[in-house]
């Protein structure tokens, strides 16, 4: 498939959510007119958001399954673009609808707000549960902020997604029991269920059903772990029919290894060597309490996988000269599509180290680039101020501006080098970097 036709096939799936925003508001119509009295205008804009809001909640679930054909038509930088994108403004949504609503009660009814909204909480049906998916959603919506999220470990922002789930199906009772616009009977009510139904099942499909029946059918495990160097490791995986996965060298995993203490835990690693149909590799550097025990696992342990996502891939290339600027740990998915090139591509890669001797996977990068005839320019020592200014990178790549461009390390490098192929003037069509989670 190529590129453009899954671009056309994405723009399909989001315009079709768009017309279901649409059903949804219109259904909501009915309820609006019949309004009036005290707090009118208050109710209604507090309604309009709760339908709104709950929407892109049930949305953010289908972009949270991750279903492989979903991400391969919206593509995965899309997909998380939006994911960032409509999870808050249904935060928002749904505040707005606590703030407004709870005015319109409290005018209908003549009370004061905050009495008269606790009253509500008190005595209205699944109102309870309700708050406290709100006050859930509220807490792990901060939680996400970027400023909060870099001080995190990977599975405490893992956790506080699970709660956001449990926060959309907390609102879904009082949705039906306590709102005119869904009472018994009507189109709306019926639409909205259908809405709750397919969504948690593309959920369960998507993080569960798949990966589950894909693991067992190519019954994944742990072949060996191999040391690369004193602070990452290279973890081989074997099974049946691996060929099937079509996996390709840069995409990622979700992978939950099935050990007492990682069982419930899924973290995502992408390929660090092309996939050959027998094996899988991935190469992980110790960098919290889940990477750095993976040095441990033993040879047998069975695992759950989910993907291949990402498009980071060789496929994605317009022409035949490749760029890789890569550091650390983010070298993985580079050297992995690098293997994929056909013969007569040509390619530089510039890869920042902290040190040449713990460098993850230099020595395989050397002898690749020494065998095809590629550029390898390492960057040894602290990363200083003009490493990746546009003058820097073209004196080392003087072709620059007219390669595929693949970019892949920590956030701070990769933002300086999307400025400096910007400033370069690389088509933003051959610039390809993904962040590998939500």
């Amino acid at each position: 498939m190529t590129a453009g036709a899954s671009t056309r096939r994405g723009d399909v799936a989001v315009t079709a959510a768009g017309a279901g925003l649409g059903v949804s508001v219109a259904l909501t119509a009915p309820y609006l007119r019949g309004l009036g009295g005290p707090g009118v205008v208050s109710t209604a804009v507090g309604t309009t958001s709760a339908v709104i809001g709950t929407y892109l909640c049930l949305c953010v679930l289908v972009l949270a399954s991750r279903l492989p054909w979903l991400e391969r038509e919206i593509g995965h930088d899309r997909m998380l673009a939006l994911h960032r994108r409509v999870g808050p403004a249904a935060l928002v949504l749904v505040a707005i609808h606590v703030v407004l609503s709870s005015i319109g009660w409290a005018w209908a009814t003549g009370q004061r707000i905050l009495p008269g909204t606790w009253g509500l909480v008190r005595t209205g049906s699944w109102m309870m549960p309700a708050t406290a998916a709100f006050v859930v959603m509220v807490g792990a919506g901060l939680l996400c902020v970027p400023a909060l999220r870099r001080r995190m470990r990977y599975e405490t922002w893992w956790v506080t997604h699970l709660y956001l789930y449990l926060a959309v199906a907390l609102s879904f009772g009082h949705q039906l029991t306590l709102s005119p616009v869904f009472a018994g009977g009507t189109r709306a009510r019926t639409w909205w269920i259908l809405l709750y139904v397919l969504s948690t099942a593309t959920l369960l499909l998507g993080r569960l059903v798949l990966p589950l029946s894909r693991s067992l059918r190519h019954d994944l495990r742990v072949e060996r772990v191999v040391a690369e160097g004193p602070a990452a490791c290279s973890i081989y995986l074997t099974g049946r029919h691996l060929d099937r996965l079509h996996a390709e060298g840069g995409q990622f995993f979700q992978w939950r290894f099935l050990t007492r203490d990682r069982w419930w835990q899924a973290h995502p690693y992408s390929l660090s060597a092309a996939p050959d149909g027998q094996h899988l590799r991935i190469t992980v550097k110790d960098v919290g309490d889940h990477s750095a025990g993976l040095r441990g696992l033993q040879a047998g342990t069975r695992v759950l996988a989910e993907g291949p996502y990402g498009t980071f891939t060789a496929g994605r290339r317009r022409g035949s000269h490749v760029v890789g600027l890569v550091a650390g740990i983010g070298v993985t998915p580079v050297r992995a599509l690098l293997e994929e090139l056909p013969d007569g591509a040509t390619a530089d890669v510039v890869y920042a180290m902290a040190d040449p001797a713990t460098a993850p996977l230099l020595t395989e990068l050397r002898d690749l680039a020494t065998a095809r005839g590629w550029a390898l320019h390492e960057m040894p020592g602290p990363r200083k101020a003009g490493d990746l200014d546009p003058a820097s990178l073209t004196a080392r790549i003087p072709a620059l501006a007219d390669a595929d461009v693949y970019v892949c390390g920590p956030e701070g490098f990769r933002r300086d080098a999307l400025a400096a192929l910007r400033a370069v003037g690389v088509p933003a069509d051959r610039v390809h970097s993904e962040t590998f989670a939500f």
